[in-house]
């Protein structure tokens, strides 16, 4: 027969057994849980911030309003947008395709040479291969007294 003892140490060890089992199938439930409840993909954004494009068309068309908003002349306006031209198709010519028009509606001198203010359209246009990205505007020059 058996002692008491032998059946108390038998008894205590199947309660820690059941007891680890208990743990072991609680924890694997829960993972389980957890990676059912999880997404499958998670959405990387951080390729739309590597575009360059919309920031670079931003700052060109910032840059092109300051330049009629602080040319001191009719002749520095024109020598001004002129080589601001040059310097943004030769600076996106690898990058993207830049279409940079621009024309005055009406002239800054009259033929005595007094400067009158002008209005100048604007239609800048920006193509690569990640955007397109298109902007008409006027804006008007105020000759400096």
């Amino acid at each position: 027969m058996r002692s008491s003892s032998s059946l108390r140490n038998k008894s205590k060890m199947r309660k820690a057994q059941f007891f680890i089992l208990s743990a072991f199938t609680i924890v694997s439930i829960m993972y389980i849980i957890s990676r059912w409840m999880e997404p499958l993909n998670i959405v990387d954004t951080s390729s739309a911030a590597l575009i360059d494009e919309p920031f670079i068309f931003n700052n060109i068309v910032e840059k092109v309003r300051l330049i009629v908003n602080t040319s001191k002349s009719c002749d520095d306006l024109r020598l001004n947008l002129d080589e601001y031209k040059n310097f943004v198709e030769s600076f996106l010519y690898e990058k993207s395709m830049i279409i940079f028009q621009y024309q005055e509606v009406s002239p800054c001198k009259l033929p005595d040479g007094t400067e009158i203010p002008a209005t100048i359209n604007f239609n800048i246009t920006l193509n690569s291969n990640y955007a397109s990205i298109n902007s008409k505007f006027s804006e008007t020059w105020l000759p400096v007294q």
